[in-house]
């Protein structure tokens, strides 16, 4: 580490640098900065050391500290920082797409400098991508300081203060125009049209901000009608709040779409500017102004290190997209959850009727193999028998064994709770688990007993027949697919099909809602001439309730049977194995071959083993994208896997059946 001798000579270049005269004052200001930086982030110690030397060169007024404080005063005077302010850190308008094409065009042709706007300030001092992490490592006092000896020591200090707190005005006039013009947003209008009135929260709330800045503007301002105004601005920006919560509730029932999502996220984005901004009016030229400034500082430094980042884009569209997608499937969750005997059994029978089903489709798929139909002919109906079972299972009311935790995670993300640095709650998490598990445990022991029974039932049927399911090699092929390691690949790729079939659910049901489909279908005019009133209401309900349901189960079955298809033109060996098929292929394959017990017991452990792989796979991509949409995270991920193996071993018993627990509760 360098000591004072060091930091003093390395301080003596500096002020030979920022001597001359041809030298403007952004290139000072960076001199500046590049005196402070670390060269590693960790060495903080000698980057306050330095700041100190700044802070006492500053304060001892001299000729050159004086003029640096005067030029850098000048240079803020003639900042619009009103355009900054508020736009910095708020989702643009013109949505991701444009984003990404302006951050490419940055990225690789910068943008020409703009020595008026703040924006480029902090491009040109902090060009660094990890500066942000050095600057937020810094106490806020020590930052008061170094920029209060800065500002204070020169005549031009109340200048840059009047100008700041006119630009502070401005910007919250600017954002409170953006917030009326969101009224007559036609999508917000759809969730609740009350927000046409004359006196919505969002009208009001920029007629109340105009007045008061125009008010402030006065060269004579009452203090007690300021402290008034003041109150009122606050009250009609938490009607704002509510009136954005109020878009949220009813988007449940009516449908929310991602550009819906992006539109709300940006609007609660400007109402929070908006009231961080009357806060520093509020309380301007004081102590905690001074602390909101250096955060405002800090989140600055840090939007500056991702200005022209893809990857934050793309983490900002993913938390969007995250949030549109459990909004969507998150109203399902709770049908797929077992609380008690009662709902562990019922659930049980609605999987064991679905595994007599699956026996069939199993028998169906074997003899689409067998036949001399084409790559892609079989492709197709293979999928078909898939999609189309899956969607007669859930007609009749039955249950497909590890379908449900694409659509319970959401749930669960949304019961979590937050922790400090946006960490769930872990111990609750781990609650939700055994939830889950013992509902899924509940499934797929109805699903693979049933479709296990059907099938020994059909295969000695046709055997007793004098005929055949398969020949001895085709039998023999079944099982060793249930063998570890490969087939528990073929899980995980059916657990990602899981995944995607709760998103594909969740996305018709949206869509059904923003549609108003049972509306659509009540009062179409064909219908009208064939069906009464009661029918045709009937009709619009049923597909309006069930379109999500039969989307999801026949794209999944799709999804499954297209697998073979992608590895052939990707030329790889690509298939995928659900925990209820594997199970009638054990029972079909173990009947014609007359395996032993113990091999037949083999077997049915690696049958539940894939059903644990489709479980967790589906299951943890689900949850990843709820916790992402609630911009939270497990934390810890050992300390979390840690937790969670004490707890199974701890109570093992509550993995597979209803117990009441404090972690439940």
């Amino acid at each position: 580490m360098k000591n004072t001798k060091d930091i003093n000579v390395e301080f003596e270049k500096l002020l030979k640098d920022i001597e001359i005269e041809e030298t403007d004052v952004v290139a000072k200001l960076k001199n500046l900065v590049d005196f402070i930086r670390p060269g590693n982030l960790e060495n903080i110690d000698l980057t306050e050391s330095k700041i100190n030397v700044l802070i006492e060169f500053f304060n001892q007024k001299s000729e050159i500290s004086n003029k640096i404080s005067d030029e850098v005063n000048l240079f803020f005077i003639k900042l619009k920082l009103s355009n900054n302010i508020s736009k910095f850190g708020i989702l643009s308008k013109n949505g991701f797409g444009y984003e990404i094409k302006e951050r490419f065009y940055n990225k690789f042709l910068p943008n020409p400098p703009n020595k008026g706007e703040l924006r480029y300030l902090f491009a040109t001092l902090f060009k660094n991508s990890d500066d942000h992490k050095w600057i937020c490592n810094i106490d806020d006092e020590k930052w008061i300081e170094l920029f209060s000896s800065i500002f204070s020591n020169s005549t031009h200090i109340h200048s840059t203060k009047k100008h700041l707190f006119h630009e502070l005005l401005y910007a919250m006039e600017i954002l409170s125009i953006r917030i009326a013009s969101e009224e007559f947003d036609h999508n917000f209008i759809r969730l609740d049209n009350t927000i046409l009135n004359r006196d919505s929260a969002f009208i009001a709330l920029q007629r109340d901000v105009a007045k008061f800045v125009s008010k402030m503007q006065d060269d004579h301002i009452e203090i007690s009608s300021t402290k008034l105004d003041l109150k009122h601005l606050e009250v009609l920006i938490e009607q704002c709040k509510n009136q954005i919560d109020k878009f949220k509730k009813k988007s449940v029932n009516l449908g929310i779409s991602i550009a819906v999502t992006y539109e709300l996220e940006r609007l609660i984005q400007i109402i929070k500017r908006v009231e961080d901004i009357l806060e520093l009016i509020k309380k301007f030229d004081t102590k905690e102004s001074s602390i909101a400034f250096i955060k405002f500082f800090k989140e600055s430094a840090k939007r500056n290190s991702t200005r022209n980042s893809l990857s934050e884009v793309y983490r900002q569209s993913s938390r969007i997209v995250a949030k549109s997608i459990t909004n969507n499937i998150s109203e399902h969750g709770e049908h797929y959850t077992v609380d008690n005997k009662k709902e562990y059994f019922k659930m049980f029978l609605k999987s064991a009727g679905a595994g007599v089903i699956i026996a069939f489709m199993a028998l169906l798929k074997i003899n689409i193999v067998q036949s001399d139909f084409s790559f892609v002919t079989q492709t197709i109906l293979i999928g078909l028998n898939y999609g189309l079972g899956f969607v007669i299972i859930s007609l009749i009311g039955f249950t497909v064994a590890t379908k449900q935790p694409a659509m319970t995670a959401s749930t669960f993300a949304k019961e979590v709770e937050k922790e400090e640095d946006n960490m769930a709650n872990q111990d609750k998490l781990i609650g939700l688990i055994f939830k889950v598990s013992r509902s899924q445990f509940a499934s797929v022991v109805g699903n693979v007993s049933l479709a296990l029974l059907t099938s020994f039932l059909v295969a000695h049927f046709i055997i007793n027949g004098s005929g055949a399911i398969l020949n001895p090699s085709e039998a023999s092929y079944y099982l060793k697919n249930l063998e570890p390691f490969v087939p528990l690949f073929f899980a995980a790729i059916a657990g990602v099909w899981l995944f995607c079939s709760g998103l594909i659910s969740g996305y018709f049901d949206n869509r059904a809602d923003c549609l108003e489909l049972k509306e659509r279908f009540y009062h179409h005019p064909w219908l009208k001439k064939v069906l009464g009133d009661d029918k045709r209401l009937k009709l619009a309900e049923y597909i309006h309730d069930h379109l999500g349901t039969v989307a999801g189960n026949f794209f999944f079955g799709i999804l499954l049977g297209i697998t073979p298809f992608i590895g052939h033109i990707l030329n790889l060996p690509l298939d995928i194995a659900h925990v209820a098929f594997s199970s009638a292929n054990l029972g079909y394959a173990s009947t014609h071959l007359q395996i032993s017990y113990y091999d037949f017991l083999y077997y049915l452990a690696c049958v539940f083993l894939i059903g644990s792989i489709n479980l967790i796979v589906s299951f943890a991509l689900a949850l990843k994208v709820s916790l992402i949409s609630r911009d939270t995270s497990i934390g810890n991920l050992f300390s979390f896997l840690k937790k969670l193996v004490k707890q199974m071993l701890k109570r093992p018993h509550e993995l597979i059946f209803p117990f009441k627990n404090r972690l439940d509760e």
